[in-house]
Order: structure tokens, then C-alpha cells, then sequence
């Protein structure tokens, strides 16, 4: 059966994006930095604590390898933007992210171009795990509202914590690893 681009477009674009939703990336957060605040731990904070920056060029390389390991024909994949993280001694999180995935996805004589923004924000509560995690609770995101929706293309959702109590945290003085239970890609920051 050979699809039209007309008919081939929605059914790629919701198998990548149902695919690209699972993948667990941990958001990026607001900076919103107090004066003389250098975005960094005290030695009685979590390493943790602090502002942090999306290493997009690593999330995006984990992305594509995820994504071609499931079989799905996108060439020329790029991921690009912006993200941020910040979790306050007091025991608030809150991410801003803004990334856009390009590509094109091919089947057969069928090429359909990709080009898909998102933007939102998130907030919620922190607490110290088993040493190796970090408890959330009270999780809730909100579309970016200066970024349109397309309506021609299945909406990506957001990075939602409310169901899941504890994420995997690695932390070094200027790397913080996140990754969610069972996730297959992991989210480094940097600062």
C-alpha cells in the first residue's frame, strides 16, 4: 500500500511523537537568579541546588539514538534550544524548556519534513531521596503560551512528575544527571 504525503504526514508524525514522548527527558527550570546568587550549592545544600543548563547536544545525540534503535525512519534528525533547571535550598524546582526537533521522516517514496517546537514551563517540590534521588511531589507544567500549536500536527506532551515520586540523581560540582524510573534517555545539565 503506497501512502500520499497528505495521508503519510499525521500517521509518521504521531508514531514519532507517541515514540518521542516516551522517552522520559527530564525538563529544563527557570533561572531566575536572586542578586549575587552564582547558581551554585552552598556546602550545606545538595549538590544539587542551584541553576543548571540543558546539555542539549547530548539530550539530542541520546534522542536520535533512541529513536533510529526503535526503527523509525527519520533522516537528518537536530534537536536545538534552550533549557533550564533551578532547584531552590528550600525545596522548590521549577524548569523552562524551549527545544525544537527537525528532521525528515521517510517512508518508502514518502518524505515528510519535521520541524516541531516545545515550550513550557514546570514547577514543583524537591526533597532529598535515598542519596542517589530526588523525591518531586506537587508537579505541574504549563505550555508556553508565545509558542502556536499547530493544529496539522499531534501536539508533543509535556514532561509531566506528578506520578513519579523519585528521579535518578548524579551530581558532581558542575554535572547533574536526571533520569526518570525506567526512562531510556537521561537529561545532563551542566553549570
Amino acid at each position: 500500500m503506497k501512502l500520499s504525503p497528505r495521508t503519510a504526514a499525521p500517521i509518521l508524525f504521531a508514531a514519532f511523537f507517541t515514540t518521542f514522548s516516551l522517552a522520559g527527558c527530564t525538563p529544563p527550570a527557570d533561572s531566575d537568579d536572586r542578586p549575587g546568587d552564582d547558581g551554585s550549592s552552598s556546602e550545606q545544600d545538595p549538590c544539587f541546588v542551584g541553576s543548571w543548563n540543558l546539555d542539549v547536544a547530548d539530550y539530542s545525540t541520546q534522542s536520535e539514538s533512541y529513536v533510529r534503535g526503535l526503527g523509525l525512519p527519520i533522516e537528518g534528525f537536530a534537536m536545538d534550544g534552550a533549557g533550564t533547571i533551578r532547584f531552590t535550598a528550600d525545596g522548590l524546582v521549577a524548569t523552562d524548556i524551549d527545544l525544537t526537533t527537525s528532521g525528515t521522516i521517510v517512508a518508502g517514496d514518502t518524505s515528510v519534513p519535521l520541524n516541531s517546537r516545545s515550550g513550557y514551563s514546570a514547577t514543583g517540590d524537591w526533597s532529598v531521596g535515598d542519596g542517589a534521588s530526588i523525591n518531586l511531589a506537587n508537579w505541574s507544567n504549563v505550555p508556553d503560551p508565545g509558542i502556536p500549536i499547530d493544529p496539522a500536527a499531534p501536539a508533543i506532551p509535556a514532561i509531566d512528575y506528578t506520578d513519579v515520586p523519585a528521579i535518578s540523581a548524579l551530581c558532581t560540582e558542575n554535572t547533574l544527571v536526571l533520569q526518570g524510573p525506567d526512562a531510556p534517555l537521561s537529561a545532563r545539565w551542566t553549570r
